[in-house]
């Protein structure tokens, strides 16, 4: 019994560490310039693979990351109607107001490292593993879905735009209640890629 007590601890502090320094240092470095602002896709490549090594625990499986077929096409069709209202909000959002960014410069190829890299990559960390790591400090669901909307938000806090950090909480939101249901990541990803694409098409972010 004492040791798994033991045990749960030292799941318990690594857990909290992981969060601490993926998910609030290193934002905040970027955010104070200690780390430049055009490493964060650098970072963000190279901290996605040290994640998937660094298991919050000896028993974590690919399944509890999120990494699975199983449900990888439920997943994408049940997020089709939130994706779908919140592109036509998008849409509305921009065509009443001026662009807030130029990113007329952006290419093609940006375009595709985003969706097919970049989105990937964030949902892992932000969904699949973060959850993961929740889970292992044994929060609630709505504690997980809102704490989780809110690590996602703050790493925006490296463009210090309100907007971008009010926005990616509400979408983190339901991105999370949709990740909590089903455990896969194909949804989000896509979902993910297609409303980034677009906010970023438009100027929005």
């Amino acid at each position: 019994m004492e040791k798994l007590s033991v045990e749960f601890q030292i799941r318990h502090s690594k857990a909290l560490f992981l969060i601490g320094i993926f998910y609030v240092l290193i934002p905040a470095a970027i955010a104070l310039r200690f780390i430049p602002f055009e490493m964060r896709f650098i970072l963000l490549m190279a901290v996605t693979p040290v994640l998937f090594f660094l298991r919050p625990s000896k028993k974590t499986r690919n399944v509890d990351l999120g990494i699975e077929l199983k449900n990888a096409i439920k997943s994408i069709i049940d997020l089709v109607p939130i994706t779908f209202a919140l592109a036509i909000l998008t849409v509305a959002i921009a065509a009443l107001n001026e662009p807030r960014y130029d990113n007329s410069e952006l290419t093609i190829f940006f375009y595709l490292f985003y969706a097919l890299i970049s989105c990937p990559f964030q949902e892992f960390v932000y969904r699949g593993y973060l959850f993961h790591v929740l889970d292992v400090l044994q929060i609630g669901k709505w504690a997980r879905i809102i704490v989780g909307a809110i690590l996602y938000s703050f790493v925006h806090i490296i463009y210090a735009d309100p907007y971008i950090l009010l926005s990616t909480f509400i979408v983190g939101v339901l991105w999370n209640i949709h990740y909590d249901k089903l455990r896969n990541l194909a949804g989000g990803t896509v979902s993910h890629a297609v409303l980034g694409v677009l906010t970023i098409v438009l100027g929005l972010i």
